[in-house]
């Protein structure tokens, strides 16, 4: 039970900090692992803190590359691949959304790299934590790009 809490607290403070963006990108999920179409990213204001010098939005550093229900448990997982395309050192929080057939969203999950290189790629898991039933849609929902 504590573990549940400890990880509703995580990703309910994750989603608070980062915030949603509707209208990025879905790749579908199956209960074995899918591959995903190439992501294209939600057009900004050119003032936005996700766009850092010479690396355009933070939102085309991620790439969804599966997205899953785990046999077992029932919950969501999303595999992303970050890469960083700045010309300075980055850290970054994904977070996705797991979205039903209808669109209905049915969770969320966080993946988080720090420090990575200029051109350094990382894998990361955005992890679910709710039941979910059925095929399940994986939807970037805010990419947040920060120095340490």
């Amino acid at each position: 039970m504590r573990i549940r809490i400890a990880a509703a607290g995580l990703i309910v403070g994750a989603v608070a900090l980062t915030g949603c963006m509707v209208g990025t990108p879905q790749y579908e999920a199956t209960p074995a692992p899918a591959s995903a179409a190439p992501k294209e990213a939600a057009p900004e204001a050119a003032e936005s803190p996700s766009k850092a010098a010479s690396g355009g939005e933070a939102e085309d550093d991620v790439k969804i590359t599966g997205c899953e229900v785990n046999g077992t448990t029932g919950w969501p997982s999303a595999k992303l691949l970050i890469t960083n395309r700045t010309e300075r050192q980055f850290s970054y929080m994904v977070t996705v959304e797991f979205v039903d057939a209808s669109g209905t969203r049915i969770g969320t999950g966080v993946a988080a790299e720090n420090k990575l290189a200029s051109g350094q790629k990382a894998r990361a898991t955005a992890q679910g934590f709710v039941k979910a039933s059925g095929a399940v849609k994986c939807r970037v929902a805010d990419v947040q790009r920060y120095s340490l």
